[in-house]
């Protein structure tokens, strides 16, 4: 469809695009395996198993490590990785050479536009889209940083061990503590903690390698749902007292 006005666009970038691009090799490559960072999303994952029948192998962040991880997988004869990509648009694709290369990525969106453009016809028209259509999306996407409050990297290793102790126990109700019926922890994520909180929602803690700061990325299906999230985090974390003095927790309360 034709949009009417600029608020007729919608954005196809982060997952939606590395689902598009998937639903490419689905089709030239199929059984193949798409690499992209640790911070996709369960719908996306979902939809690139199950309704495209591809590989997804969730890896580390940074472009370095996603392109390493599918020339690995492809020339160790283990699968063939067509693309590698991050949820920040870097993309990598095995006949281009593995080439970092955003215009490439361009045209390959540009080539399927143009093919679905001349398979349908004015009255029944198809967009980009529709063929992502299938892949589930939560309504909400956060971002929240904890300062580590004397700036150092040796204390923000620390502290994020006690959180993901503290948060991997709620999972598995270890060590004596209460369970979170709604949290499951993603026993194959490779960075920082990743925990699953049903209906295709997440929530992602990782420490920076180089900054005082620990990131917890949230997706859920309403602001409500993230907000109760943050707010059983806060409580949870509010009891160690080595937490609570090495980083400002109130910004899990706004």
């Amino acid at each position: 469809v034709t949009p009417t006005s600029s608020s007729d666009y919608e954005a196809l970038n982060k997952n939606r695009l590395i689902a598009l691009l998937s639903v490419i090799f689905s089709n030239t490559s199929p059984g193949s395996t798409i690499v992209t960072d640790s911070t996709t999303s369960e719908g996306l994952s979902d939809f690139i198993t199950n309704n495209l029948g591809l590989v997804h192998n969730r890896y580390l962040r940074g472009y370095a490590n996603v392109i390493g991880k599918a020339k690995e997988i492809t020339e160790s004869g283990e699968a063939i990785a067509e693309m590698a990509i991050e949820t920040s648009g870097h993309c990598a694709m095995r006949e281009n050479g593995y080439l970092d290369d955003g215009t490439y990525t361009a045209v390959k969106v540009i080539g399927l536009l143009s093919r679905i453009s001349r398979s349908s016809n004015a009255d029944d028209r198809v967009s980009l889209l529709d063929l992502i259509s299938d892949m589930k999306e939560m309504e909400v996407e956060k971002e929240v940083r904890l300062n580590v409050l004397d700036g150092s990297i040796q204390t923000t290793t620390q502290v994020f061990g006690h959180i993901a102790n503290i948060v991997e126990d709620a999972c598995t109700g270890g060590n004596g503590s209460e369970k979170v019926t709604e949290w499951e922890l993603d026993s194959e994520n490779l960075e920082g903690v990743r925990v699953r909180t049903g209906n295709g929602g997440f929530f992602m803690l990782r420490r920076s390698l180089h900054d005082p700061v620990i990131s917890i990325m949230v997706e859920g299906t309403s602001p409500h749902d993230v907000q109760t999230f943050f707010e059983r985090l806060y409580n949870l974390l509010q009891r160690n007292k080595e937490i609570t003095g090495a980083v400002e927790l109130s910004v899990l309360q706004n």
